[in-house]
This record gives C-alpha cells, structure tokens and sequence, in this order.
C-alpha cells in the first residue's frame, strides 16, 4: 500500500525531493546521496527532532517505524512520509522510486558520509592526498570539507553503474 501521497507535492517545490531518513535507513540515507538527493540523517535523532526537522525543511520523512507514522502530523498529512517495507536496501531504492516516481541516475555532488554539497578541487592542490595512481590518471576531483574526504570518477563507478543497472533504466 502506498504511504505516500503524492498529490501533496505542491508544483513549487523542486524536482528533486528532500529527505529525512531515520534511525533504521542510514545505508538508504548513503545511496539515495549517491543519485544527489538531499538526505539527512542522524545516527541518534528522536521522533521529535526527526518530525522538527521535516517540516523545518519541508522533507519527506523516510521510515520503517510503524508506531511513528501513527502519530497525528502523519496521519493527518501534514508530514509527507514514505514508509519503506523492506530491509534489502536495494528493494529499498526501488520502493521509493516506484512510490514518488523518481528518477535515479548517479549523481556524485554530494558528500554520502555527511550529505554536504562537494566542491570542486583543483588537481595541484590534492597532490599528496590522493593514491598516487590515482593522481596520475585523474583530472577531476571533489572535496567534503565537513568530513575532509576527496572523490574522483573511478572503477567504483562501474561498479555503482552495474549495481543499479535495473534501477537506472528508464520507463
């Protein structure tokens, strides 16, 4: 059954949605980063906290706590929440794009740790900070400087690319 309803996305909110994801989904919070959504997520929040959050920042509250959407902010729709049925995170992934009718395709631009915004590095200024073949056969590279970590287009994006494969395709 659907938990979402999606005629409650009014037309000025953007195309790509901002989520909140609880206790239970902090490896969704990771890969839903990887296709660039906006996803916080806190490794110890209460239900109070989650609920401020979300309607501070208008996101849409990603859970597997079923007692959390009984409350009256769910119930009545004043919260936008997809409730996620399944533990396989893949399966996850599917729900959610099914359900809200997103498009997935990979989109490294945010930190997956932390979800900050990545910025763009220069090469010169990384040397001695990245794998030394990697320095070599690279030119692009992004930074998180909450979490002090580098990114660049590596064999890790195959891998994300076969990975999703059925998830990426487009109906």
């Amino acid at each position: 059954m659907k938990q979402y309803n999606q005629q409650s996305l009014s037309e000025n909110e953007t195309e790509k949605p901002k989520f909140i994801a609880d206790m239970m989904l902090g490896r969704l919070a990771r890969y839903l980063r990887i296709f660039g959504f906006d996803v916080l997520y806190f490794h110890n929040i209460s239900d109070e906290d989650l609920i401020n959050k979300s309607k501070e920042e208008a996101r849409i509250v990603l859970t597997r706590d079923s007692r959390m959407i009984d409350r009256k902010v769910f119930k009545y729709g004043k919260i936008k929440f997809l409730f996620i049925n399944d533990d396989d995170v893949l399966k996850q992934l599917e729900q959610i794009k099914n359900e809200i009718s997103l498009k997935l395709s990979i989109n490294l631009i945010r930190c997956i740790e932390c979800n900050q915004i990545l910025k763009k590095v220069d090469k010169e200024k990384i040397k001695g900070k990245v794998p030394v073949f990697v320095y070599k056969s690279t030119d692009d590279f992004a930074y998180c400087s909450n979490c002090d970590k580098y990114y660049w287009k590596g064999t890790h994006l195959e891998l994300m690319n076969k990975r999703f494969s059925h998830l990426l395709k487009s109906e």
